[in-house]
């Protein structure tokens, strides 16, 4: 057995033990399963990716396999964990100073501490270059205001990835205008409000982050200024590559749910498994996923060599995510009535698997990436500069 397949078998037991026998009920209460998700990080699961010295043990694969796990289980917990090790962590991990890395990685690697990365605001959040939260140059410090929304881990975060534009900038493109700040909870200034009413990751809780003159040293600054938009792009692509676990894992449980359900459904005498129409269902899901399967191998190597994956992230992305929201359609028609009601968790996976559409660049803007991605690849191949 693999160092990977060791990681996902432990994961599978854990989430078995801690976290499915109440996904149910914590679903139905939106509540955030706190006590979980600090176990799940202490156990050594949440942030395994992160180097040996800041409490992970390197293995980036191990970690996606992981996250095939959460998916199975619940979606929402899978969100806020890989909000506070991916989208927070990791971006301290890329662009931090050594200090930051001290003062930050510990506490999220051992579930201490939970993380948010905040981009969308209320205008919008697929053009980051037009976010109109500032910070303000003021001798060794920074002034901040402006709002943040639909972030998730928001509530519950003692830590924030900030992204604002730097005010009054002279600099001749809005992507150069970009400064990320780590934040913490109990700043002057900052605040959070109540978590968001959702349609799905109950589990998960989303919300507002205000700002209204919170003043931080330059020592808080992430990465270099009016590199914050440049950046991020570097972040997302692992964010989005990350999802390919996530998926991978909730799919194949779509699948499987379909097949025991079809084989024990009697309809005119027979499981209903053995109508072409059922089986038309089950094949059209298991090819595509069958064929996602081979993608995401590919990215995995790309990831495990250290090489570029811009393209091939958004590409999992887009598909990934509309095979999720197909697969749980089907399934739901597949059982029918049963499918519709709360007791049976397809329903619920339906609702959650729409974000993944929407969340972490919309499918549309994935689009543009590839487009933008592809052409620039045909044209550098006919020695013609991009």
């Amino acid at each position: 057995m693999t160092s990977q397949n060791m990681m996902q078998e432990h994961v599978r037991k854990f989430l078995a033990a801690e976290l499915l026998p109440n996904v149910d009920q914590l679903n139905e209460d939106g509540v955030f399963p706190e006590k979980v998700f600090r176990s799940y990080f202490k156990a050594g699961f949440g942030a395994s990716f992160f180097p040996e010295e800041w409490g992970g043990d390197g293995d980036i694969l191990g970690y996606l396999d992981a996250a095939a796990e959460m998916g199975r289980v619940d979606l929402g917990f899978a969100l806020s964990v890989m909000a506070s090790s991916v989208l927070f962590g990791n971006n301290v991990l890329l662009h931090g100073t050594d200090e930051q890395k001290k003062k930050y990685l510990p506490g999220i690697s051992d579930g201490t501490k939970i993380g948010c990365w905040a981009l969308t605001e209320p205008s919008g959040g697929s053009d980051a270059v037009g976010t109109k939260s500032t910070c303000e140059k003021d001798g060794d410090h920074y002034v901040l205001n402006g709002s943040k929304t639909f972030i998730t881990n928001a509530p519950v975060a003692d830590y924030f990835v900030m992204l604002t534009r730097l005010k009054d900038s002279t600099a001749k493109s809005g992507f150069e205008t970009g400064c990320a700040f780590l934040l913490e909870k109990g700043m002057k200034g900052l605040t959070t409000g109540q978590p968001l009413k959702k349609m799905g990751h109950k589990t998960s809780p989303t919300g507002e982050i205000f700002m209204e003159n919170v003043r931080v040293h330059k020592s808080q600054l992430l990465g270099a200024e009016g590199r914050a938009f440049l950046d991020m792009k570097k972040s997302l692509d692992f964010e989005r590559a990350s999802f390919s676990g996530i998926g991978m894992g909730i799919i194949d449980e779509l699948i499987n749910i379909m097949v025991k359900y079809a084989a024990a459904r009697q309809v005119f005498g027979k499981p209903i498994l053995e109508y072409q129409l059922i089986q038309e269902k089950i094949a059209e899901i298991s090819a595509q996923f069958e064929v996602m399967k081979c993608y995401t191998q590919l990215v995995r190597d790309k990831i495990s060599r250290g090489e570029r994956i811009t393209k091939e992230a958004a590409i999992v992305k887009l598909l990934l995510s509309r095979l999720g929201v197909r697969a749980a359609d089907q399934a739901i028609q597949v059982l029918g009535g049963y499918g519709y009601m709360t007791e049976y968790k397809v329903e619920r996976i339906y609702r959650d698997m729409k974000l993944y559409e929407i969340g972490g660049g919309t499918s549309e803007i994935q689009q543009l990436i590839i487009a933008k991605e592809t052409i620039k690849e045909y044209i550098n191949k006919q020695g013609v500069m991009a």
